[in-house]
Order: C-alpha cells, then sequence, then structure tokens
C-alpha cells in the first residue's frame, strides 16, 4: 500500500472514530447532570437538582423564584372597623323539625335587646325562619371568622308574626351585642344609601355583603301575604333571612326577609324596614307569657279567617265554573277559595271547625255574610277585610257559601260538570295567635 493510500485509511479510520465518538458523547448527554434533559415520555425538562431515575420519567422542575411581600400599615378601613363592631349583634339560627333528630340551618337573627330583671335576651329573626320549628338553636359569633368557636344557645319562641314575617326569640344570658337601631324618625331612609347585609348564607356561617337601597317602599307578595319592604341591591341568599342589614354607620335599619329569582331578575333582595321590626317585635314581646295562648305573643286585636281567597266578579264566575245559576250581581263580588290553598290552622275558620266547608275537590266560594242578623253582599264598599274589621273578637259571622265538586262524565274526561252545594258557616272571630290553634 502507498503512503498516499495508508494515510486516506488512517484518515476514514479516524473519521469513523470521531463520529463514533461524538454518537457516544450525544447518547451521553441525557444523562450528563450539568445540563438540562427532555424526557421523551412527557416532555418535562429537569434541571440541575433533579434525581433522574433511569427510565427518565420521575423528572420535576424546581425554580426559585422571588417574589415581592410587603405589609401595609393597617389592613384596616372605616368599612372593615364597622363591620367588626357590628357583626357579632348576628346570630345563625338552626332548627328542629318534626320527625328530624338532627338540627339544619334555616337563616339568622339579630341580638334586639335584654330583658330587665331577668337573665335573658331577645333575638328578632323572621317568622318564615323558625315557623316549622320543634325547636331552635341559636349560634353567637365570638369575635373571628371561625364558626367552630360559636357559643350554641336554645332558644324559646316568644312570639310570630306571619304578616311582617317578624318573629321573636329568648335566650340566657345578658352582655351580648345588641344591634343598635335607626331612628328612623329622624334619619329616614334613603333611596340610594349604602348598606351591608350580615348573616348566615347557604349556611356556611357568617357572611357580609354590600349594596344600596334600591327602593324604600316595595310592595311585594310571598305566599299570598302583602308586603311593604326596603328593596336593596346587596346579594342575599338562602340562609341570610332573618340576619341584618346595616347603614354605613353600623345602625341597623332592616331585617332581610327574601330576594327575588329569575332568568331576567339581577340584584333584588328585599328586608323589613327597621320601624316594622321594632312595632311589630314590641308588640308580640307585650303579649307573651299569656298561659291561653300557651305563652306565645301576637298582635293584640287582629283576626284572620285564615284562608286565602280571590276576588271574582259575575262575568269571571260565568267563565270559571260551567252551569252555575248563583253569580254575583252587577259590581258585587263572590270569593273563590281554592282546594290548592293552605287553611291555617291559626285562624278563625280552623278555629270554628269549618275548615271542611271550603275542602270541596274544585273548592268553594263565599257569596256573602250575615253580621248581627243582617245579610251583606260583597262590593268595592264593602270588601271580605271590612267584614273582618268591624268585628270584634268572639263575635260570630255567618258565611254563605257554595261548595264546588265535579260529577263524573263528559267526553273521554274532557268535559267536567260541576256539582253545587249551597251552604253557611258559623265563623267565631278569635284572635289570631301565629302558632296557636286552641
Amino acid at each position: 500500500m502507498t503512503t498516499s493510500k495508508r494515510k486516506k485509511v488512517i484518515l476514514a479510520v479516524a473519521a469513523v472514530m470521531l463520529s463514533v465518538c461524538l454518537v457516544v458523547m450525544a447518547i451521553g448527554c441525557t444523562n450528563n447532570n450539568d445540563l438540562n434533559a427532555v424526557d421523551g415520555t412527557d416532555g418535562r425538562v429537569s434541571s440541575s437538582a433533579d434525581n433522574v431515575s433511569d427510565s427518565g420519567n420521575a423528572v420535576h422542575n424546581s425554580y426559585t423564584v422571588q417574589t415581592n411581600f410587603g405589609t401595609p400599615s393597617s389592613s384596616a378601613t372605616d368599612y372593615t372597623q364597622m363591620v367588626n363592631d357590628v357583626v357579632d349583634s348576628v346570630v345563625l339560627i338552626y332548627i328542629l323539625q318534626s320527625g328530624s333528630s338532627t338540627y339544619q340551618s334555616a337563616g339568622s337573627g339579630v341580638f334586639y335587646g335584654e330583658i330587665e330583671g331577668e337573665d335573658a335576651s331577645m333575638i328578632v329573626t323572621c317568622t318564615h325562619v323558625i315557623d316549622d320549628a320543634q325547636a331552635v338553636r341559636v349560634y353567637v359569633n365570638t369575635g373571628d371568622t371561625d364558626s367552630s368557636n360559636d357559643i350554641a344557645l336554645d332558644a324559646e319562641i316568644i312570639g310570630m308574626d306571619d304578616i311582617s314575617d317578624v318573629a321573636v326569640l329568648k335566650v340566657d344570658g345578658t352582655g351580648y351585642d345588641y344591634a343598635t337601631l335607626r331612628n328612623t324618625d329622624e334619619a329616614p331612609i334613603l333611596l340610594g344609601e349604602e348598606v351591608t347585609a350580615i348573616g348566615n348564607a347557604l349556611g356556611a356561617g357568617i357572611s357580609v355583603t354590600k349594596g344600596i337601597i334600591s327602593g324604600t317602599s316595595r310592595t311585594i307578595s310571598m305566599d299570598g301575604i302583602s308586603m311593604t319592604l326596603l328593596q336593596i341591591d346587596a346579594a342575599v341568599n338562602g340562609g341570610n333571612s332573618g340576619g341584618a342589614l346595616f347603614d354605613s354607620e353600623g345602625y341597623l335599619v332592616g331585617i332581610v326577609n327574601a330576594k327575588s329569582t329569575g332568568d331576567d331578575v339581577e340584584g333584588i333582595g328585599y328586608a323589613i324596614p327597621v320601624y316594622d321590626v321594632t312595632d311589630k317585635a314590641d308588640g308580640l314581646i307585650s303579649t307573651s307569657g299569656d298561659p291561653a295562648y300557651n305563652g306565645l305573643g301576637y298582635i293584640e286585636g287582629e283576626k284572620r279567617l285564615g284562608i286565602t281567597v280571590s276576588q271574582l266578579n259575575g262575568t269571571q264566575i260565568t267563565m270559571r265554573f260551567s252551569g252555575i245559576t248563583s253569580t254575583p250581581a252587577d259590581g258585587e263580588y263572590y270569593y273563590y277559595v281554592s282546594p290548592s290553598y293552605e287553611i291555617s290552622a291559626y285562624g278563625s275558620v280552623a278555629r270554628s271547625g269549618a275548615t271542611s266547608v271550603f275542602s270541596g275537590s274544585y273548592g268553594a266560594l263565599i257569596t256573602g255574610a250575615t253580621v248581627d242578623g243582617t245579610y251583606k253582599a260583597f262590593t268595592d264598599e264593602y270588601l271580605l277585610d271590612d267584614m273582618i274589621n268591624e268585628t270584634d273578637i268572639g263575635d260570630t259571622v255567618t258565611l254563605h257559601v257554595i261548595t264546588i265538586s265535579a260529577v263524573s262524565g263528559g267526553f273521554g274526561g274532557l268535559f267536567i260538570s260541576y256539582n253545587y252545594t249551597a251552604t253557611t258557616a258559623d265563623i267565631t272571630m278569635y284572635q289570631y295567635v301565629c302558632g296557636f290553634t286552641g
């Protein structure tokens, strides 16, 4: 082999050896701890601090990040201080219902005041929060946001009013954080002023939301009862009922009791104005303790039939009830009692034993009333409420009633004929006591 050829062979071998070396070096790069490596399995990048397994899969990032921290001179504001000052006046309410052995979150309440000469205090809440309760328990906030530290107190129902939705509870002890009620005679509640709702939203414990007074006098119907309330845009949810509505200085301006819901409804809640709360609460407290009513307080002189009615004129009667022969004259009305309406056990109809008169399969019509021996038809000048208002507790009135039942028949059940039966019901007007059936 010539020298020239020998050199070419040597160079070729050297090139091959260099290539092999480069390949070996390239393969070895994946295990070199001085370089980042890409794991072909999951694409993660390991750093020099990683311990990589033989499989190459156990690779994780390990970064040291410099972040900025600072301490404000104070995290408190005038608003947070106000909330801190009033939050402990709000309690969480749990109720035990019939057939249950477990207390369930029902709403909220507000410490109203302590009882003079007795080691006990009063709490105001909403009637609908406690009206189904066999027993009531309240949890008192202890100055922190951890509800597990709250103090549990058994509560006694002092009285309820389902028209205003105001109820009063009594608990042992004094010295709690009682709400300061706003004097609305000297400082009327204004449209647009800022308010804060504090309650047991969704049963999760004390929560705080903020908004404004959107309306100072809104009339709404809830469970067939008309109420005039404050409208607010502070977010309220289940569990807020009975909780507090404070103004910007921490004065109680209302008790939250309702919200509007629906696809086209946004940010509409309601609260009972503080002047209605105090009026009804004081009335319930002042009448409580009477053994004739199992100690329950009531609004003195209040009378109710305890039935839900709708007013119908002659044309409406004829259109709704085919074949009926008795209809009101022009300018007069009948009152319809639907079978789907609940007849209150606390009202005068139920306490007079007349519930069955209004429980026909298709309801009943009240056509008139005899009061003090005189028959009276219902007109714009003499409504059913007028009849109730002109009577005294203990008076008896006679309601003239047509009960309505269905007669089987018709084509494939599509056409229903009715059977109408005229009757009367003697109703004694009782003092209405919510929660007392007599």
